[in-house]
């Protein structure tokens, strides 16, 4: 399985391009911050940076949507791909290509922008007829 969560803040403002064929790209670089506590007791404070590739509608949103310092949350996949410099030298760049890039609520806002929504109410919905009950087994009968 390759799936990568990431939050943290972008950089610096998202770089978008359009492939030969029309298809929006947009590249950027997140900072996901941790804390590491030394032997001595001394915090540091650590952050890496990973690279971003979203493509399509949402490269698109991307642009619109983002800027320098934006708190995102992404969900994507490590990729790595290579390319050759003028000088003949062969790159690899290891990036986190995202399907899914999203802000989330609540961070760096005010209490009065914050949603709000009423709590769920959930209320007697009666027993469940025999058609969609659960089978019942007999103890220790295995059901497969």
């Amino acid at each position: 399985m390759n799936t990568v969560q990431i939050t943290g803040n972008l950089a610096k403002d998202p770089v978008i391009r359009e492939t030969k064929t029309g298809k929006a790209v947009a590249s950027f670089s997140v900072g996901v911050s941790k804390k590491i506590t030394k032997m001595n007791g001394d915090i540091l404070d650590l952050t890496d940076w990973i690279n971003v590739t979203a493509w399509g509608n949402l490269a698109e949103a991307v642009g619109n949507e983002l800027t320098k310092g934006s708190y995102v949350f992404i969900e994507g996949r490590y990729a790595t791909r290579s390319y050759d410099k003028p000088d003949g030298q062969r790159r690899y760049i290891t990036e986190v290509v995202a399907n899914i890039i999203a802000k989330p609520i609540g961070r760096n806002m005010k209490s009065s922008e914050v949603p709000f929504s009423e709590p769920v109410k959930f209320e007697d919905m009666g027993t469940v007829s025999k058609e969609y009950a659960p089978p019942e087994y007999e103890q220790g009968e295995i059901p497969f």
